[in-house]
């Protein structure tokens, strides 16, 4: 695809965001769990109040119910095996050292987003992250940066700038491969595949996603046991791999807006 087609396909899905999202509205409440979504590899926080549960809206729920079934059966009964063979070829501390360089890679879109959040502090850690890792850290295999006080990394994404921003999730998705997400997070997740430095460069669309498939594909292992132990302790797998993603994605924005100038403008 050109450039210039690619950057107006992305424009025109952001402004489409933009237009959808503020009118979104939850209506149905998500009961609390413990357990992590089943594309995550983070925990719900501990210490999330119960009575503060984010709620969503789940009207595609045959839909949804399908797509999350299909997920399971791709994910546990062909991508499990594949993922045990990939974990004994590829050990944990070499995962994490790919990791790491997939995280670089996508700097510049913690970046973008980073300026969209009006965060010139969290945009200045990128750049000094990207600087240190890519140049001492061998492209950001190592992550040297994170040696250094308030270096760590951080978790930004265009999801969570739309959140920021105050757009509503609007109603919870599941989509094939993918997995759980809402209406504000599928736009979040192309706007940051808009941003992913391969879609500015005159190289097939493929890269992008294929570089993406890849970074996901390395976390499986982690992922998917997460998902297991999840799948063990919950009466319905469903609503709790969707109680658990909303909750996630809440902490998210919450955690994005401490010391926000949209917080304090609220």
């Amino acid at each position: 695809m050109p450039l210039g087609k690619r950057i107006a396909f992305t424009f025109l899905l952001l402004v489409l965001g933009i237009a959808v999202l503020p009118g979104c509205a939850a209506k149905k409440k998500a009961p609390a769990t413990a357990a992590a979504s089943q594309q995550s590899a983070q925990a719900v926080d501990a210490s999330y109040d119960e009575d503060a549960s984010p709620v969503i809206a789940d009207p595609l729920e045959p839909w949804n119910r399908f797509w999350f079934g299909f997920n399971d059966v791709f994910y546990m009964k062909l991508m499990r095996p594949i993922t045990k063979g990939y974990s004994y070829v590829i050990p944990k501390y070499a995962r994490d050292h790919l990791e790491c360089a997939y995280q670089n890679f996508l700097t510049p879109a913690r970046m973008v987003n980073a300026i969209l959040q009006l965060r010139p502090d969290k945009f200045s850690r990128e750049l000094g992250r990207f600087i240190i890792n890519t140049t001492f850290g061998l492209g950001g295999l190592f992550d040297l940066a994170a040696t250094k006080p308030d270096m760590g990394p951080q978790n930004i994404d265009m999801g969570q700038t739309f959140g920021v921003w105050g757009m509503g999730q609007g109603f919870y998705i599941v989509w094939p491969f993918v997995g759980p997400s809402s209406v504000r997070e599928s736009f979040g997740l192309a706007g940051d595949m808009a941003a992913m430095p391969t879609t500015y460069i005159d190289v097939p669309f493929v890269l992008t996603a294929g570089i993406s498939g890849a970074g996901r594909f390395n976390r499986l292992p982690e992922s998917l046991g997460i998902y297991e132990e999840l799948k063990r302790s919950a009466i319905e797998p469903y609503t709790a791999a969707r109680d658990a993603y909303v909750q996630l994605r809440a902490r998210m924005i919450r955690e994005g807006l401490k010391g926000s100038p949209f917080q304090e403008a609220k």
